[in-house]
């Protein structure tokens, strides 16, 4: 939309983009000043809110733009360096919730309470894997 995927590069910490050239940097900061600019304007809350959700779904918007295109702007081994990344932070949030549903069963093994939405993230996270995989194994 606005900005491009070759002034910015993966965050090291945290999921997202960071800016990476002067370009993204002023990209950024033009977004800055105008959520300044209007907060201090003098026109009513209604209207305010209004425009800053329009700003922030922009922002949003064309920032997963830019983090879906970017790969396409990283060297191989950026590449292979964000993939690693990326399992390595998919598995850890598998054992964290298993170990979290083991430790609720565990503890509430007089009685039964459960909860579902645990589950169903796991299942969101199996689905997301199998439709990702089947997609590239299909572009292949």
């Amino acid at each position: 939309m606005f900005g491009k995927p070759e002034w910015f590069k993966y965050r090291s910490a945290g999921w997202g983009i960071a800016p990476k050239t002067w370009q993204g940097w002023t990209y950024l900061a033009v977004f800055v000043v105008i959520f300044i600019v209007l907060g201090v304007s003098p026109v009513s809350e209604s209207v305010k809110q209004l425009l800053m959700g329009f700003l922030v779904t922009l922002l949003l918007a064309d920032s997963i733009v830019i983090w879906v295109q970017l790969g396409k702007y990283q060297d191989e081994r950026s590449s292979l360096h964000q993939l690693i990344i990326e399992r390595n932070c998919s598995l850890a949030a598998v054992f964290s919730i298993v170990a979290v549903i083991g430790y609720r069963i565990y503890v509430n093994a007089d009685s039964p309470s459960f909860d579902p939405v645990l589950l169903g993230i796991l299942g969101v996270m199996v689905l997301t894997k199998l439709i990702s995989t089947i997609y590239l194994r299909m572009k292949m």
